[in-house]
């Protein structure tokens, strides 16, 4: 999958994406209007660089479909939907943040000490959820 990463332009990385989730057999001007595209020639073109990567074939009716979804660099599948890996992880330091505050909350309404190492830990994992969470908007903004 290397080389498909490699030859992907975002335009075609989107066409690619379109086609996953839809999941059945669509023509130039579906995949224009389902992935944004100006025209139904972007859209074959990005047709023709799919079926010359393998990714796509063409079917008896003149159609085109996904032959199989490829793990991409940097992504993770999550049903039909490719998300960023940077995303999983702000994921999980959220899912420590709010076992964090499981454990401040008692604490703050009982008026009962909370040491400084904690208060550290916490700011380190709000830290990194947001720097995670941000890297991975980006990522999906880049198109790939």
């Amino acid at each position: 999958m290397e080389q498909e990463e490699k030859e992907l332009n975002a335009s075609t990385f989107q066409s690619y994406l379109y086609l996953v989730k839809v999941g059945k057999p669509v023509g130039p001007r579906d995949l224009m209007r389902g992935a944004n595209l100006s025209s139904p020639s972007v859209a074959y073109r990005n047709l023709q660089k799919l079926i010359d990567l393998g990714l796509v074939v063409k079917d008896d009716y003149g159609n085109y479909v996904v032959k199989e979804k490829k793990n991409m660099k940097g992504f993770i599948w999550l049903g039909k939907t490719l998300i960023p890996s940077f995303a999983v992880f702000g994921f999980i330091f959220i899912g420590v943040l709010i076992g964090e505050i499981a454990v401040l909350v008692p604490h703050l309404l009982v008026g009962a000490p909370v040491q400084e190492s904690f208060w550290l830990l916490t700011l380190v994992t709000v830290v990194s959820a947001m720097i995670f969470l941000f890297e991975a908007l980006r990522f999906r903004k880049k198109g790939k």
